[in-house]
């Protein structure tokens, strides 16, 4: 293993929550009201069960090899050539996700905070603490974590409680009306767009130490992440409506700038900035470390450590190049990542698993000399 560091399971769940809500947190309402309208918060809800099978099969995947990551069990079940293009195209999905990730940041800190900061700018100080949370190790991840979470929990309750008074349920009429083939998608769409980018899990949870209530914890976290997501679309649509919550990019950032308690409780959007910010940067420093663990485990290297450097100056020409604008990675590149989702967190697993299967059975019917 390259690595020896583990993870207890507090930490693993811990991460696995931040890793849930990360970027989500701001655009999940207008991914999903995109399609479902009205009706979004129903089909988020649909979505949560279907997410929670997806992890149901990510941890099925896990359990044919524990002691082996992702990018291993493709070599081990499909063979080292084809098994390395499979981990090839994971890379290549992991080095996509972290650049999103870090260009939505970039996108929203030029946009929302720092109009007049040039976005390489930004860019180049986040890719610079990834490399520092790379460097010191997996161990530090987790122990963050644990004293980040809480803060990021806070911060969204902040949020939650204040726009209660301004919730009104007449936002969400008519009820049902929206065709059933835009629930579907919508719900397809809810699951895959959150659940779904958590096969990032695949790689670390070799390095987790597995403890008898793991399984329950690992789906639990996933579970709550996703019902937090579910809540903050209700709140979206009852308090701004499906229409200004469909066109709004960061739809979180602007409802917390309507809250106002007695000219007194207000402006707690950095709050709630800051609560994107931490989650994001845990989903992202996850991608950037996926690829590099890949990378060296395809490659057979001893340790990981020297990939770090040229990892993230690609990772910075990736952040610059994958859009020239919000509005293209809005209308062109999140419809295609859906799909780019299912492939990669529920197809690919399902046929690894079949392979398993098959092969064990074959294993099995095999005589056994004498």
């Amino acid at each position: 293993m390259l690595m020896h560091e583990k993870l207890t399971v507090r930490q693993f769940t811990l991460l696995t929550f931040l890793v849930m809500i990360g970027d989500m947190v701001l655009i999940y309402p207008s991914l999903v009201t995109a399609v479902g309208k009205q009706d979004a918060w129903f089909c988020s809800l649909i979505g949560l069960p279907i997410g929670v099978g997806i992890m149901w099969v990510l941890y099925k995947l896990h359990r044919t090899h524990p002691q082996l990551s992702l990018f291993e069990i493709c070599n081990q079940l499909l063979g080292t050539w084809i098994g390395s293009m499979l981990s090839v195209a994971y890379l290549f999905y992991y080095a996509i996700g972290a650049a999103i990730c870090v260009r939505e940041v970039g996108d929203f800190m030029t946009t929302q905070i720092y109009l007049k900061t040039p976005i390489r700018v930004i860019i180049l100080m986040i890719i610079c603490s990834l490399a520092w949370g790379l460097i010191h190790g997996f161990r530090t991840m987790g122990l963050s974590a644990e004293l980040l979470t809480p803060i990021v929990v806070v911060f969204i309750l902040f949020l939650f409680l204040g726009l209660l008074p301004q919730a009104k349920s007449a936002n969400l009429q008519p009820y049902f009306s929206t065709p059933w083939i835009h629930l579907v998608e919508s719900s397809i769409r809810a699951a895959f767009t959150s659940f779904g980018e958590l096969i990032i899990l695949s790689v670390f949870l070799p390095y987790v130490n597995s403890g008898p209530h793991f399984k329950r914890d690992f789906l639990l976290a996933t579970f709550c992440g996703g019902l937090l997501l579910s809540l903050l679309l209700l709140l979206s649509l009852m308090v701004m409506g499906p229409t200004l919550t469909q066109h709004s990019i960061y739809i979180s950032y602007a409802l917390s700038q309507k809250i106002n308690i007695g000219n007194f409780f207000e402006r707690i959007e950095a709050f709630m900035a800051i609560a994107w910010l931490i989650s994001t940067y845990f989903k992202s420093l996850l991608y950037l470390f996926a690829f590099v663990l890949g990378t060296a485990q395809l490659f057979r290297l001893k340790t990981y450590k020297p990939l770090i450097l040229p990892s993230s100056l690609l990772l910075f020409a990736l952040g610059v190049l994958i859009a020239p604008n919000v509005i293209f990675y809005t209308d062109t590149i999140m419809p295609a990542w859906v799909d780019w989702d299912i492939t990669v967190s529920f197809i690919i697993p399902l046929f690894l698993l079949l392979v398993y299967r098959i092969r064990s059975r074959k294993s099995k019917s095999k005589p056994t000399p004498s």
